[in-house]
């Protein structure tokens, strides 16, 4: 039997799961234990592709891959590094990974916001990810090497990297001319 949940998201994705049939209470605490994040997943994976549509299908594999596992691989480090490894897994595996789903082409940028995030767009995914994981999520460096398989240095190196992209982007827009500071301050 199968059912569904998260119709009350605020997102459209709907996570489809199996039942635990004899398990009633392994149901619950999937519900209460993964499912909470639901949104937050849904969050990052809106900042891993180019819109809701791959980030709905993206966050219905991520799920999927939960449910698989759930059972019989508890979260040792907590369930939001274990929900994210599954993420990232699942990205990994996508077509927009791979280059199947461009990109949206950034226009002028006209205030910081657009400025920081079209330089976002514009990292490598994986520097990108890497970055979402530990500036918005706040997960450790080495919660994210295991997520990502990396080692540690490989991360902070990365974060680094996205840092100095994302604030020489900044700079570069805040010396043109006209930009809301340049040459006028």
């Amino acid at each position: 039997m199968r059912d569904v949940v998260g119709e009350e998201s605020d997102m459209s994705t709907m996570v489809v799961r199996p039942s635990y049939g004899d398990a009633p209470s392994e149901d619950r605490r999937f519900e209460r234990d993964v499912l909470v994040h639901l949104d937050r997943v849904y969050a990052g994976a809106r900042w891993m592709t180019s819109g809701q549509a791959a980030a709905e299908e993206l966050v219905g594999r991520t799920f999927e891959r939960a449910v698989r596992d759930f059972h019989w691989a508890r979260p040792a480090g907590g369930v939001v590094p274990w929900l994210y490894g599954h993420l990232v897994g699942a990205w990994f595996d996508s077509q927009e990974l791979r280059g199947g789903a461009p990109r949206s082409v950034p226009s002028a940028p006209t205030s910081p916001d657009e400025v920081i995030r079209d330089a976002k767009d514009a990292l490598a995914p994986i520097v990108r990810v890497t970055l979402y994981l530990v500036e918005v999520e706040n997960l450790s460096v080495d919660e994210v090497a295991r997520i990502t398989e990396v080692p540690p240095g490989i991360v902070e190196s990365r974060v680094r990297r996205a840092h100095r992209r994302l604030a020489d982007q900044l700079k570069s827009w805040l010396d043109q001319p006209g930009s809301g500071r340049g040459s006028e301050v």
